[in-house]
């Protein structure tokens, strides 16, 4: 009895810190973690290779060469537009500003304070708002599949409306998403955030449905595969 005992209080001790463990994984990947919420979860991990990234990440920041980010800053009109990320980790905006901001070592979400304060040294007092965007895979039906720059702090269904929206055919209650070739998420919500499902550039978002034909067209298909096989056993017997 006493032996029991210990394999069940074992086993529920054990379930808090796996648990810990997945939301601090999890917390690594969202596109718009914080810096008090990355460092916060470093610490939990201790020496193990999820600090060693999340370190990393807080060094190096969330901007690499070719990310695109939104930027509208109030009565500049050539400040509003979509600004790339150069080869250097940094931003080169049009006048009135002068040089460049560099992104090392800043988060997304660090991104509209750090972009306020280098423009509030040419302007007094900026209005500035800052999207950085996410290249996704948006794939199944949908009306354009392709690959999509989206805001992370958008919705799915605001993916969907990057690749015009779904068909007729579509079955929002088959939502899928893939990483490296493999599926990490099934659901049924398009209102999900995209920062809630720690999506990152490169996932796929395919969604599912049910298209008329498919089904005979397998039956075509199958029935193409026993032809080709019976012609070929007829002319083994043949010769």
């Amino acid at each position: 009895m006493t032996r029991m005992w210990v394999l069940v209080i074992a086993t529920f001790l054990g379930v808090p810190a796996v648990s810990a463990a997945q939301s601090d994984a999890k917390i690594a990947e969202r596109p718009l973690a914080t810096r008090d919420e990355l460092q916060a979860a470093q610490q939990r991990a201790g020496a193990s290779a999820l600090a060693a990234r999340i370190r990393t990440r807080l060094s190096e920041g969330d901007f690499r060469r070719g990310d695109r980010i939104v930027l509208e800053v109030q009565s500049e009109s050539t400040l509003t537009d979509t600004f790339t990320v150069g080869s250097r980790q940094d931003l080169l905006l049009p006048p009135p500003t002068v040089g460049s901001l560099e992104l090392k070592g800043v988060l997304r979400a660090e991104l509209q304070d750090r972009l306020t304060a280098y423009i509030a040294r040419f302007r007094q007092n900026p209005v500035v708002r800052a999207y950085p965007l996410i290249r996704i895979s948006i794939q199944g039906e949908v009306a354009h599949g392709g690959v999509y720059s989206v805001p992370a702090d958008g919705r799915l269904a605001d993916a969907v409306m990057a690749a015009g929206g779904t068909t007729q055919y579509a079955e929002t209650q088959k939502i899928r998403i893939h990483r490296n070739g493999q599926q990490i998420w099934e659901g049924s919500s398009l209102e999900l955030n995209i920062d809630e499902l720690a999506l990152k550039d490169g996932d796929q978002l395919v969604i599912g449905g049910d298209r008329p034909g498919r089904g005979s067209e397998n039956l075509r298909f199958v029935a193409l595969l026993v032809s080709i096989a019976g012609g070929i056993y007829g002319l083994s017997r043949a010769f």
